[in-house]
């Protein structure tokens, strides 16, 4: 990415000074949060001579506006016309906020994922650092008291992004974020500012509260004795460790084998040797129990997720930065802490497809892990029950050592499964068949025992689909290429895309019959017929739906904890990072209902997820026991996670996949395009697979498609999609290079096209 004069052309030129040259210091080239493949040379005045250095923010002019940049490099001299040069019009920072290090990662960084320097610092940052301002204070939301009901049916058809934000803001009952809010709900801040000026909610400025995720949690005993295995497994990581060299580890244990007591002894003698260490894990898995095993053994521990405010997450990446917290938990961002001398680097359940950042900067942070480590002499830990095929084979081809934890620690057997075919079970009339008759008996049974049981099925809602028996037509979203969910709580049909509501139709829009039906089952459909089935247990559900705050989870999972439920019912929230004794029963409703997506990891995908979620039974003394519905029970990934068979299903899907040239055995590069006009977004997408081919050709490589993407429409824009293989190894880091640089021009000159670049794409939809 070499510098770029500004270009007339472009609209880019900064009008130049008439008046006498002001005295320059030297030049700073600055990388912007702007999809512009290049950075900015500005002039350094006297007066920022001394603090303009590389890592440190600055402010800029740039055009009419006034942007926040990140200086990468200074120079004494330039070769553009001095009178085209602006100066800088500030710094920002007294101290660089990005290390001589993470400067390096970011710049590998924006070129392997195709964005550019300043989309890849702007992950590194905080929200609270990419702006000027006060960073204590942020705005919050909350409805004014009286206001209820009678202001929800004055919106409810009018304006639904009124009535959305409204009935979420009494739902939550308390203030909350703005920006977490509107986020939340995909929509800007005008609906807000509406409620705002009927005098319904109020907007304020307050100091940010602490992060609810520090407040409590269960604690987590240090065993004395570890097993034979995990012994073997910290011996291995910290003799590396205290090699001081880089190494990175596949962690493969079954669940409740104790990988997370690896972790903790491996940081503990990280923190001995004066070094710091980062804990990935995916956000879903964030819980105040997994953090608080971290908080009971190391103290002062940072943590950083999502749904921080700007500040919180500013004061703990500041303490962080400083030392004062040497170890870091949290999700996939976190990977760019500031931490000083990091020695160990984890990154738990390493196969979750949540670890890639599905908006630019589109980065998989564990690989970015990999990276950070090696340029660090670090060791990187990635540690999983069912690891990723690509982890699989770089430890089978020794890139990665394998340490294998086979068993559960204090000898607890792995639980029973059983597969129930729902082909064979009698069909309800009322509506879809949720419990097999074996799920009922033992769902009675381990209630009358006193025992709990945990239900998982993978879609929230009442009913994904609303069908109309007449003409054989959906109700869909008008601007999503999706059905339409009914949520009966709401009384709402909502699109789990673009979250636009509307009242479920009388009729069906196609044909005007009268009646429509309601397909499928969502977990608040499961939570509903257990509650028939089951009067008397205490159930709670937990999905995005009900869980709206951290608080309402933290409060959930201490009463299931505490024996206070009888039956959690849930979504993937409640597949990862439980771990309660006294489940005995994991009923997994649909246990197929991945295995349909249109995704060559399908497959991978329902292994990995039945796994995880049949490990949250059978902690504790009792062995757990597990009921696997399925529609298709003689398939490969079910057939082989029910035995446990995880070598077994790996050797045959990567052969298949290296039959039809997939990874691990090929790299992709996806690219989107997006636009209102269907032609429009269908002729660049032509255009740009005829660019590709001929790298593709010279590597080895192939384009497949254009073709429509499998959802055709989001949010009013048609989408085609393309595929572009190279070689996993070989020549893949020429061809990769070519293919970028091809992707990124032809981004920038398409003008009405939006065009998305994802290298390694996780996503297929």
């Amino acid at each position: 990415m070499a510098d770029r004069a500004p270009d007339p052309a472009r609209g880019l030129l900064f009008p130049a000074d008439e008046e006498e040259e002001a005295p320059v210091a030297g030049f700073a080239r600055v990388a912007l949060n702007r999809p512009l493949h290049c950075e900015f040379t500005y002039s350094v005045p006297p007066a920022l001579a001394e603090s303009a250095r590389p890592g440190v923010r600055v402010a800029v002019p740039f055009g009419s506006r006034r942007l926040i940049g990140v200086i990468v490099a200074t120079e004494d001299g330039c070769d553009l016309d001095p009178r085209r040069i602006r100066p800088l019009a500030d710094v920002l920072d007294a101290e660089p906020m990005v290390d001589a290090g993470l400067l390096e990662l970011t710049r590998w960084f924006a070129d392997y994922y195709a964005c550019s320097w300043g989309q890849a610092l702007s992950a590194v940052l905080p929200g609270s650092l990419k702006r000027e301002g006060n960073r204590r204070r942020v705005r919050v939301v909350s409805v004014r008291e009286g206001v209820g009901e009678t202001e929800l049916a004055e919106v409810v058809d009018r304006f639904p992004k009124q009535h959305r934000l409204l009935r979420t803001l009494l739902e939550i009952g308390a203030p909350v974020e703005l920006r977490v809010v509107t986020r939340r709900l995909k929509i800007s801040e005008h609906p807000c500012r509406s409620l705002e000026r009927r005098g319904w909610v109020t907007i304020e400025r307050v100091v940010s509260a602490p992060d609810p995720l520090l407040s409590s949690g269960l604690d987590r005993e240090r065993p004395e004795q570890l097993s034979d295995q995990q012994e073997t497994a910290v011996g291995a990581l910290v003799e590396r460790l205290e090699q001081g060299e880089y190494g990175t580890f596949l962690l493969q244990g079954v669940t409740g084998s104790g990988k997370t007591e690896v972790y903790l002894r491996v940081i503990e003698r990280a923190l001995e040797l004066g070094r710091g260490a980062i804990v990935l894990v995916p956000e879903i898995a964030l819980t105040p129990q997994t953090v608080s095993w971290f908080r009971s053994r190391f103290g002062d521990v940072a943590i950083l997720h999502s749904g921080m405010t700007d500040a919180q997450r500013l004061d703990m990446w500041m303490r962080a930065r400083s030392g004062a917290a040497r170890v870091v938990v949290g999700a996939r961002s976190a990977i760019f802490a500031p931490v000083p001398d990091l020695g160990v680097i984890v990154v738990d359940e390493e196969h979750e497809p949540s670890f890639k950042q599905e908006s630019v900067p589109r980065y998989h942070a564990r690989d970015i892990a990999v990276v950070r480590a090696r340029a660090l002499g670090a060791v990187c830990v990635l540690g999983s029950a069912t690891p990723s095929l690509e982890s699989w084979k770089n430890a089978r081809e020794e890139r990665y050592e394998r340490l294998a934890l086979t068993e559960r620690v204090s000898g607890r057997g792995m639980p029973v499964i059983e597969i129930v075919d729902m082909r064979r079970e009698k069909p309800d009339r009322a509506g879809p068949k949720l419990f097999s008759r074996r799920l009922r008996t033992l769902l009675e049974e381990t209630l009358e025992r006193g025992k709990q049981s945990i239900l998982f099925l993978n879609r929230r809602g009442f009913a994904p689909v609303l069908w109309c028996r007449e003409c054989g037509e959906s109700v869909r979203c008008r601007q999503c290429d999706v059905t339409l969910t009914f949520h009966r709580r709401i009384g709402r049909a909502v699109c789990h895309c673009c979250c636009e509501e509307v009242g479920p139709p009388k009729a069906c829009p196609a044909c005007t019959a009268p009646a429509l039906h309601y397909l499928g089952g969502g977990s608040e459909r499961v939570e509903s017929s257990l509650g028939a089935l089951l009067p008397e247990a205490r159930v709670a559900r937990m999905d995005s739906d009900t869980m709206l705050r951290r608080e309402d989870y933290e409060r959930t999972l201490e009463s299931f904890g505490r024996g206070e439920l009888d039956v959690l019912v849930g979504t993937q929230m409640i597949a990862k990072g439980l771990d309660f004794p006294n489940v005995v029963l994991v009923g997994i409703v649909a246990a197929d209902s991945a295995l349909h997506l249109p995704d060559f990891r399908a497959a991978e995908r329902t292994y990995q997820l039945l796994a995880q979620v049949s490990g949250r039974a059978g902690r504790g003394a009792d062995q757990g026991r597990i009921v696997v519905q399925t529609c298709t029970p003689d398939h490969p990934a079910i057939q082989r996670a029910a035995r446990n068979d995880f070598e077994g299903f790996c050797a045959q899907e990567e052969a298949l996949r290296g039959e039809l040239g997939y990874p691990p055995h090929a790299r992709l590069i996806r690219v989107v395009f997006e636009d209102e006009d269907a032609a429009r977004a269908g002729e660049a997408a032509e255009r740009c697979a005829h660019g590709l081919e001929a790298c593709a050709r010279e590597h080895g490589g192939a384009v497949l498609g254009p073709a429509p993407a499998p959802i055709a429409m989001l949010r009013g824009r048609h989408r085609r999609h393309l595929l572009l293989k190279l070689p996993a190894r070989g020549s893949d880091a020429e061809a990769g290079s070519v293919a970028r640089g091809f992707l990124i021009r032809f981004a920038e000159e398409s003008t009405r096209t939006r065009v998305l670049i994802d290298v390694d794409p996780v996503s297929m939809l």
